[in-house]
This record gives C-alpha cells, structure tokens and sequence, in this order.
C-alpha cells in the first residue's frame, strides 16, 4: 500500500535577470554566431538510455561544464521496453542541460512505436524530468559522485531513475583511459497518487504524494533496482568499447564521437537484441570565436 504524504507550500524565490552583453551586433555576425554555436563548440559525449551522462543504460557521475547541453535519440528494443517486455519497442527523446556547476536537468519523452501485431494506442508519451546533482568532484585519490532522481511530479513514468552512483577515470597513455562506473538503485520512490489525483478537487501539485515499491509499480521492469556498474575503455575520447551489468543484465557496446560533438553509440542488450542511439552537445555558455571577435570590438 503507498503510504501518503503532504508537503506544505514551497516558498517563493525570486529569479535574477540574464543580461546579455552590451556589445551591438549586426545581423549578420548574429546569425553567423549562431551558427557557430552549433558547429564549434564541444559538449559531452556517451548518455544512457534516458538521456543522461552513462553507458547504455547505467548512468555515471561524470562531471559537465556548466552550460552544457546535450540532445538526441535512444531506440530501446521490444524484450526490454519499459512499459512492458515484449509489447513494443519504443524510441526516447530527450534534452539534458547543465544549468549549474553541479545540477543537471533531463527531459525524456518516451514513446511506444507500432508493430504488425500491437498497434500504439496512447497519447504524445510518457514525459519525465530527471535531476541529477554531482556530491563529489573527482580528484587524484577519490571518484566524483552523484545522485539522480526522477522529480516526484511524474504522475506515470516507466523509466524512473533513483540512484546513487561514482565514477573514476584511470588514464594509461594519451591514447587509452578507463572510466569506471558503480552504484546502486533505490526500491522505493515518492510520486504523486493520480488516483487521488483524479476525485480530489482541492488537490494541488505540492500534495498527494505517496511511496511505492518500484516491484509492485505499473511498470515492472526494474529499471536500475539494485547494485550496477560499468566500464569504458576510451580510445582518445573520441570513441571507446563498453561494458556494464544494468542490475539485471550484462550489455556490451560501443560509441564514437564524430566532428567533437555528435556521438552515435550501440549496444547488445544480454547477448539478444540491440538498442542504438544518437546525439549533439554543445556548450551553451562558451561564445564561439567570431563571436567574441565581435564583442571585443
């Protein structure tokens, strides 16, 4: 039985202002900045199944520059769908930005795709937003360690991620470096109780929460319940082979980082069915060349 819980009124905090340089610009110079934004400069690379810094589908704590920015595609294959094994296969958007030193926000949509025999018969998807706050910055002697958390106002996700992980980086030559990746999965998560949802009139969203077992939840699929890790063996950083056990199975794969900033990666889910995935990175916050060419004049 969930157990429910009420959370008073969060007070109210004023956000700052963003201004912009006050260097003018001509049109031109402003569209080409644009531009370079997107072609010069470098963002991360390897992301999990729901979009964030991992492997295939074991995330790490890898730590990002502020402003990072990072967007694109997952396939998932139909023996591991979340919303149901064997059902459909299904495919994941998602957008994933650093927006300080240590927080990062994901945004997924999850999508079932039609086959000949099961037909999709669901609205847009299953839309989820994941935090993910790095504890500890990696140093000489200690990995770096994060936390990441399906926000609890997702009222029907499948691919919740309520973690706990480290990563350390080994370094052997210039040309090969380890990335090593542990961490365990919590059983239990809050949400909000859509029953309730439904007959409360006076129901807001700062109320109705209530924890489950993930085991006992719609989705059984045990996505990250448990102890997992993995490892990368990184060739240059710009493309590597990778190994993890997802708390359920072993997956090996692989990815390759292509003009510094676009990365496609697979994998080989148990030894059965592949998933394959895409992306771009960018640092948002980094002006390109021509651009602090005109802000200097």
């Amino acid at each position: 039985m969930p157990l429910k819980l009420n959370l008073s009124k969060a007070a109210t905090t004023k956000a700052k202002m963003f201004h912009p340089l006050n260097t003018p610009l001509t049109k031109g110079s402003l569209a080409l900045s644009f531009v370079l934004v997107f072609i010069m400069v470098q963002g991360a690379a390897q992301t999990n199944l729901s979009g964030k810094p991992g492997l295939m589908y074991v995330p790490s704590a890898v730590a990002l520059e502020d402003g990072a920015f990072r967007f694109g595609y997952n396939y998932n294959p139909i023996h591991y769908g979340m919303r149901g094994r064997n059902r459909n296969p299904e495919r994941i958007w998602f957008a994933h930005l650093a927006i300080l030193p240590r927080l990062e926000i994901t945004a997924t949509l999850l999508q079932m795709i039609d086959t000949k025999i099961r037909d999709v018969r669901e609205g847009i998807g299953d839309r989820s937003m994941d935090i993910r706050y790095l504890l500890l910055k990696e140093t000489k002697k200690r990995p770096s360690v994060a936390v990441v958390m399906t926000v609890p106002f997702t009222i029907d996700g499948a691919m919740l991620t309520h973690v706990v992980v480290a990563t350390k980086n080994f370094t052997f030559n210039p040309r090969f470096s380890l990335e090593v990746s542990a961490g365990y999965g919590s059983p239990y998560f809050v949400y909000r109780n859509n029953g309730v949802l439904a007959t409360d009139l006076n129901s807001t969203f700062l109320n109705n929460f209530a924890i489950q077992k993930k085991s006992e939840w719609r989705f059984k699929n045990n996505y990250l319940v448990g102890p997992f890790g993995g490892a990368v063996l990184h060739f240059r950083k710009q493309a590597g082979l990778m190994v993890e056990y997802d708390s359920q199975n072993i997956n090996v794969g692989a990815y390759a980082t292509l003009f510094k900033r676009w990365t496609v990666q697979a994998g080989w889910l148990n030894g059965d069915q592949f998933m394959f995935g895409t992306s771009f990175g960018v640092n948002l916050l980094k002006l390109p060349r021509q651009l602090r060419k005109e802000s200097e004049k």
